[in-house]
């Protein structure tokens, strides 16, 4: 079934990707898997997970869902009760217990008392002004490490992180600890952008090619001729969220044939992803906006070009470039050459700067 949620069961990822990662866990190496908004960096994560957990024991930390450090920290936590089944059968009921009860019930958990003292911290902090938030986070990211000796952190959302926070410290704080050597597990980290972390291998995520994409509508029940099926796939430059989301469209309107692909994906810039990319547009400022419509409608990613066309320096072409790079609009492809990072969504402009 067509799905814009990750899911873990995808089978479009290359197989080498897959391996080379496992290859690093078993070296108790890190990587930082890097890709676009809507390239499957979270999918990939969840795949990967239900990979390794015949072997491993693998913590997926996720921003999704979260609004603040509290809830991050309180999501996180569950998902590593949850990852040991065999420690915590009923891992929600830990986190509804009083004190005296969950005293009780650590107690009687076949821990270390590191592993213990750990936990409880963990639950027990928002009730306890005495325990400081960075050693909170310390013990949500070095738990799994203290319950089996092959726990895998699977870090996604990473650009995420320094967003998280509260008064004195974000989620961020999982950087200090890398570099300090607080965690001993291997990490797999997701994130739009590099990372200034070191120690970690780059995994970079591309788009389905041509055969990939072709799997994937199959996988999902749907028949599209090669005419069909390249028109899908030159529209959406195999991004897989795209490729979802238009195949779902495709799916429950009964319609797959070239033609009919040319009218919805016409209709859906006009209508619904008009609506999602014209709020996108808001969180650039007055100065990055000419500069993403200058990229779409003339085809240039230099800066130098850029600066020509819009009477910019470059200098400030290029700041506003790496604003909006973390920002998740561009990526810097290679030395001097950014791209903006949505195949759909730079069509669209270009679309309204011609119109």
């Amino acid at each position: 079934m067509f799905s814009l949620r990750p899911q873990a069961d995808a089978t479009c990822y290359s197989q080498s990707q897959l391996d080379n990662i496992i290859k690093n866990i078993k070296a108790k190496k890190n990587t930082l898997v890097l890709g676009p908004e809507k390239i499957g960096k979270s999918t990939f994560l969840l795949h990967m997970g239900s990979k390794l957990e015949k072997t491993c024991s693998p913590i997926l930390y996720t921003a999704a869902n979260t609004i603040d450090l509290k809830s991050y920290i309180r999501h996180n936590l569950l998902s590593i009760l949850k990852a040991y089944k065999d420690i915590f059968p009923e891992p929600k009921s830990l986190t509804t217990l009083s004190i005296l009860e969950l005293d009780n019930a650590i107690a009687q958990l076949k821990l270390s008392d590191t592993a213990k003292q750990s936990l409880k911290i963990l639950l027990l902090y928002e009730s306890d002004p005495n325990i400081k938030i960075e050693d909170v986070l310390k013990h949500l990211f070095t738990l799994p490490q203290l319950l089996s000796d092959n726990a895998v952190l699977l870090i996604d959302d990473a650009e995420l992180l320094p967003n998280i926070k509260s008064d004195k410290v974000s989620a961020s704080y999982l950087f200090e600890l890398l570099k300090q050597g607080s965690i001993d597990a291997p990490v797999v980290m997701a994130s739009s952008f590099r990372q200034q972390i070191e120690g970690f291998e780059e995994l970079s995520l591309a788009p389905l090619d041509i055969d990939n994409t072709r799997a994937l509508i199959q996988e999902q029940g749907l028949s599209l001729d090669e005419k069909a099926l390249t028109t899908l796939y030159n529209f959406a430059e195999g991004v897989p969220y795209y490729m979802n989301y238009f195949g779902r469209m495709m799916k429950y309107m009964g319609r797959s044939d070239s033609e009919s692909i040319k009218s919805l994906m016409d209709d859906s810039l006009s209508n619904d992803l008009h609506f999602y990319f014209t709020e996108k547009l808001k969180t650039l400022s007055p100065k990055e906006l000419p500069i993403l419509f200058c990229m779409a409608e003339h085809d240039v990613n230099t800066p130098s070009r850029i600066s020509k066309l819009l009477n910019y320096s470059q200098t400030n072409v290029r700041r506003f470039l790496s604003i909006m790079e973390e920002k998740g609009f561009v990526t810097l492809k290679e030395r001097g050459v950014f791209i903006i990072n949505d195949p759909v969504f730079r069509r669209w402009i270009k679309q309204r700067s011609n119109s």
